[in-house]
Formats: structure tokens, sequence, C-alpha cells
């Protein structure tokens, strides 16, 4: 499950979602679904989500 908050930050929850998630903006669609300012702050974002959840041990 996502949501999408006011500021472009997507939370998911769910483990497959967020792998399909990643590797849409890794390997974008031939027309963009999403603008590209969104793409880079959510791919940085989720990054940086998993190196916190590393560092909490979850």
């Amino acid at each position: 499950m996502a949501t999408l908050l006011e500021e472009g930050v997507c939370i998911i929850k769910d483990k497959e979602v967020a792998e399909r998630f990643l590797k849409d903006l890794e390997n974008p669609p031939k027309e963009p679904i999403i603008s590209e300012e969104i793409r880079l702050k959510s791919r940085r974002l989720l990054k940086e989500g998993i190196e916190w959840a590393k560092k909490m041990k979850l």
C-alpha cells in the first residue's frame, strides 16, 4: 500500500510495491508518468529510507 503526500514523498508499506516502484524509477517507461523532479526526489528519499531501516535494524 502506498500513500502520496503533498510533498511528493511516497510511503510504501508493502515490499513488493516498493520494489516495483523502485524498478519504475530506475527504468522509466517511454512516456513519463511521473515528472523527473518527483522521480529524482522519490529515488533519493527511498534510498534514505532503506538506509534508515538498516540502521534501525528493521
